[in-house]
């Protein structure tokens, strides 16, 4: 018999979850697993080993490890994540056993612990471990799915039908955003219900004044990797120049840093573009509150894999910044032209120049987005009102609500 749901045992399963107090992986993931803990639930953890990485507790939440390689190789995950790394074919040998191992583990748990829940993030490939353990266990499974295994199903047939019958054989799916849900339904049937995350930074600080004629900063902040489409703000940049003083911050890192670093040079943009690395939440929270415009250029990249939400876009709203983003993917979710900040079409550096421009030229525009932003980050992207909503979704699971029809496969079309 399960217990109510506002005292549950909850198993999150994903790819990546912070190593160390100070890590930075997922934060969005953390601060849900920190408010569910917070209400009186039970969570434990389940997360790949990083190098020999064993069980351990973070923020006072069990986060238990699984082993599925020697140490020196078992960094299939985390930083860039698994999908840009297995673009090296050394990496996809370890991905047989890093479901089998994975699912071996999460079902013993899962056995030992009696979780009620198992909430499974990226179906594709932690469904495969968690539909098994949860049929020996007898807990109920939620599938959420973040759009980068939808990517990669729209690649591989054989992927694309073992996460069909993952979000088929599922109690209950939800999604980041209204993207995602779409990507969903064309591939399964089954309506996913939308579940988005909110900033992780703390409350911001008043912004510093800026006088007429200073150099305007345009920030950019997220991994480098290639859907972020930071080559295309590059190519922007010199059109800018040409009409204002600004300089481009861009934090982070990645497989793609070197690469851009040498765009940079290419197109001769010298101190106009500073890259950072990876920044601190203090020293981030204040690069947000110090730039003039937040620039996110996402593009959907050569695997069909794009923003499935865009927690930067919630975090510069947060932070009343006016925002420049491409309208793709989940983007559009946070970003509403024209009230909440400027659109543009991916891949067009000659769109991004001019969106920046405008707001460098009408302040007015600029403070009335970034104004209309933070009031509407506050009310979407409230950690409150998303941690109910995954009650609610794990309510629905335990009671059993009986899921949407079956669609057969010929039936459902796989474009995007």
């Amino acid at each position: 018999m399960h217990r109510a749901p506002h005292s549950l045992h909850i198993a999150v399963l994903g790819s990546t979850y912070a190593r160390s107090a100070g890590d930075a992986q997922v934060p969005w993931l953390r601060e849900s697993v920190n408010r569910l803990a917070a209400r009186g639930h039970r969570v434990t953890v389940i997360a790949p080993s990083f190098e020999g990485l064993r069980t351990h507790r973070i923020d006072g939440v069990e986060v238990r490890r699984f082993r599925y390689a020697p140490r020196r190789w078992e960094n299939l995950t985390h930083d860039e994540g698994a999908p840009n790394k297995l673009r090296n074919p050394l990496y996809q040998l370890l991905a047989a056993p890093y479901i089998a191992l994975g699912a071996l583990a999460t079902t013993r748990w899962a056995r030992q612990q009696r979780f009620d829940v198992i909430h499974c993030h990226w179906p594709f490939p932690h469904g495969l471990m968690a539909l098994p353990a949860a049929r020996l266990s007898g807990a109920k499974v939620v599938a959420m799915c973040h759009g980068a295994e939808l990517a990669m199903a729209r690649r591989r047939p054989w992927i694309r039908a073992l996460l069909r019958q993952c979000l088929l054989r599922s109690d209950v799916l939800a999604c980041n955003s209204s993207h995602t849900q779409s990507e969903i339904e064309r591939l399964c049937g089954r309506r996913a219900t939308v579940i988005p995350y909110g900033a992780t930074l703390r409350e911001p600080a008043a912004a510093p004044e800026r006088l007429p004629g200073d150099t305007a900063t345009l920030l950019f902040t997220g991994r480098h990797i290639q859907r972020k489409g930071v080559p295309f703000l590059l190519r922007a940049l010199p059109a800018i120049l040409e009409r204002r003083r600004v300089k481009l911050l861009i934090t982070g890192d990645g497989d793609r840093r070197g690469e851009w670093e040498v765009l940079a040079r290419e197109l001769h943009l010298g101190d106009a573009v500073q890259f950072l690395g990876t920044v601190s939440n203090d020293e981030l929270s204040r690069l947000y509150r110090a730039c003039d415009v937040f620039v996110l250029p996402a593009i959907f990249d050569d695997r069909g894999d794009t923003e499935g939400l865009g927690v930067v876009l919630i975090e510069a709203l947060q932070n009343a910044r006016p925002v420049v983003a491409s309208a793709v993917g989940g983007i559009t979710d946070v970003i509403q032209h024209e009230k909440t900040g400027l659109l543009v079409p991916e891949k067009d550096p000659f769109a991004l120049a001019a969106a920046v421009l405008r707001l460098l030229d009408e302040p007015t525009l600029a403070c009335r987005l970034g104004e209309t932003g933070r009031d509407e980050a506050a009310r979407l992207f409230d950690w409150d009102r998303i941690t109910s909503a995954t009650e609610q979704l794990y309510a629905r699971a335990l009671r059993g609500t009986p899921a949407p029809a079956f669609v057969p496969a010929a039936a459902i079309s796989t474009n995007p």
